[in-house]
């Protein structure tokens, strides 16, 4: 059943655009290339200068909610750019952006949030990545439950969600358990592509995201939040599951450029991709001169099942590991990383942010290991997975100060026990190896104790006592 069939059979033609119960609306053929008008409203007020896209023109409303769009002729979605103060609307659990109401035109009737938006949380998954039904099982069942559980301890309702890509593995027949798992946490989530969420092109279909669009809609959009402003990337350029590489098409820069246009520059600017920019990307460049007057800039990113933070001046960059660990074959990612997501709070301009890992409490931010040596002497390595420049590790031998441990690049020691050489994983994907990391740090010593003192960027101490003898 090709896309313009599967969509007339699951949802009703209204206003030129089919809707269902899915988050989006698709543009029927005939109304691309064509002059829309539209409006904007809240309780009978209207919305000014909101912005509505099609991915290539951008449109923003008056001071009665009104705006005038011109489609292009290859435009299938319309979104709207989620204002701030207003709720992200949830169909089944992924963020409604896209969809019209159901009043025969292109209007958006949206809903006043009952707090104010400038401070809200959000969760950043990295590549849930499920083949089969025994990955669906431990996605169901192991990661499901704990973030449901963290959520009982916070304002869900500040909470939003961004899936960073590779929510599946090749196996479209999967987007259904990946569906009904994360609409189960039940809060809005907000989508990004990754590269095993594609498809082969055919002659019949030629994009590659047909399969992702007809159940997300479009592969890049923005929204705001309070102060903060939101932009999901495509940033795969994709020929088939073994060949793609990291770039951002001129498609998207065009319409981003146009975007940024209505953002203030003293907004957070938060963007979410598959492919991480800062060393995978090819024209990164021609994304970074587009973002040049902004005073703080984050960037969400997975697909290397690694613990990585980048910053270059004002510019942070979030690599994050993943829900599924080392392809669901143990509870750490081949850096030694634990399965999790990333947890972030925004109030105001003012972001902080960490590491939850699955079965472990927020306060678990490192571990360490002994490694016992002649002479009387032990190697401690302690690896702390979300390390930045700003952070500190510091030890104690025998209840004195010693300062820093010194940070090395090697293999975390437990990857190295359950992932290293033919034989391991012992039960599936023998494939899996570890992978060498920079956020680990060690020292030698003859001290019977030893007192590891890890403080985050925001004066948050983690600690843990070793007894060596």
């Amino acid at each position: 059943m090709n896309r313009r069939s599967f969509l007339k059979s699951s949802g009703l033609l209204i206003g030129g655009l089919y809707l269902s119960g899915k988050a989006f609306a698709v543009i029927s053929p005939q109304d691309r290339g064509k002059l829309i008008k539209g409006r904007i409203r809240a309780h009978r007020r209207n919305i000014a200068h909101a912005v509505v896209s099609d991915g290539y023109n951008v449109a923003v409303s008056d001071r009665r909610g009104r705006y005038t769009l011109q489609l292009h002729n290859n435009a299938k979605h319309i979104f709207l750019s989620n204002p701030s103060g207003y709720n992200v609307k949830s169909v089944n659990g992924f963020a409604a952006i896209y969809r019209l109401s159901n009043s025969g035109s292109y209007n958006f009737e949206l809903e006043k949030t009952n707090y104010n938006d400038d401070h809200h949380y959000f969760l950043a998954l990295g590549d849930p990545q499920i083949r089969d039904k025994e990955d669906a099982r431990q996605f169901r069942e192991e990661s499901l439950p704990d973030i449901a559980q963290f959520l009982t301890s916070m304002p869900q309702e500040r909470f939003h969600g961004i899936s960073l890509g590779d929510s599946i593995w090749d196996k479209p027949k999967l987007w259904q358990d990946y569906k009904e798992t994360i609409g189960k946490v039940d809060i809005p989530f907000f989508q990004t592509i990754g590269n095993h969420d594609k498809q082969e092109v055919t002659a019949d279909e030629p994009d590659d995201a047909a399969l992702f669009k007809e159940f997300f809609g479009p592969t890049y959009y923005s929204f705001n939040r309070g102060k903060a402003h939101y932009v999901i990337l495509d940033t795969i350029r994709y020929t088939n599951i073994k060949k793609y590489d990291g770039h951002i098409s001129t498609e998207q820069l065009s319409w981003l450029e146009k975007n940024l246009q209505h953002v203030p520059k003293n907004h957070v600017l938060i963007i979410s991709v598959h492919i991480p920019i800062y060393n995978s990307i090819k024209n990164r460049d021609e994304l970074y001169a587009l973002l040049e007057g902004f005073q703080q800039i984050h960037v969400l990113s997975g697909h290397t099942h690694r613990n990585a933070n980048h910053v270059n001046g004002h510019i942070y960059e979030h690599t994050h590991a993943t829900l599924c660990g080392a392809w669901w074959t143990g509870p750490i990612c081949t850096d030694g990383t634990p399965r999790g997501y990333g947890v972030f709070e925004v109030n105001g301009t003012s972001l902080s942010w960490f590491y939850k890992s699955i079965g472990k409490d927020r306060h678990y931010q490192f571990r360490s290991s002994v490694q016992k040596l002649s002479g009387g002497m032990n190697r401690i390595m302690v690896n702390v997975w979300n390390y930045d420049p700003a952070w500190k590790v510091n030890w104690f031998a025998d209840g004195i100060a010693q300062g820093e441990l010194e940070q090395t690049k090697g293999f975390d020691e437990l990857a190295v026990a359950l992932y290293k050489g033919k034989e391991l994983p012992k039960e599936r994907r023998g494939w899996v190896e570890p992978g060498r990391t920079d956020h680990l740090f060690y020292t030698q010593t003859d001290a019977k104790t030893v007192k590891i003192v890890v403080t985050d960027r925001f004066g948050n101490e983690y600690t843990e006592d070793i007894q060596l003898t």
